[in-house]
């Protein structure tokens, strides 16, 4: 079973970091094109933003999934509530450290 190394940690940190800032930047971006009264193009960056974001929570939710039943536990529905509030990616990293010490205890 593959461990959950500091470096692995560090990544997944710095991934949400990035995540944050292109949220931000996302929005600070459609923002100057409402500002500037380019409707079009700030419709379309918060279309695109938004997209993005559900397919990042879809995919986060479903590894969670699989690692929760990888563990052998079965997924709580606060988590998929989360995800779908936009959240679940800023509790992956802290929860796969946890499954990651819960399998070493298991085994």
């Amino acid at each position: 079973m593959m461990k959950y190394t500091k470096l692995n940690f560090m990544m997944s940190a710095l991934g949400v970091i990035i995540y944050i800032t292109d949220l931000i930047v996302d929005i600070w971006v459609s923002v100057r094109f409402f500002y500037e009264g380019q409707y079009v193009f700030g419709v379309l960056t918060v279309s695109f933003m938004l997209f993005g974001t559900i397919v990042v929570q879809c995919f986060s939710y479903s590894w969670f999934k699989a690692d929760l039943k990888k563990a052998g536990q079965e997924s709580p529905r606060c988590f998929l509530l989360l995800h779908c509030l936009q959240g679940g990616v800023f509790t992956r990293t802290p929860a796969t450290a946890w499954l990651d010490k819960w399998s070493q205890v298991r085994a």
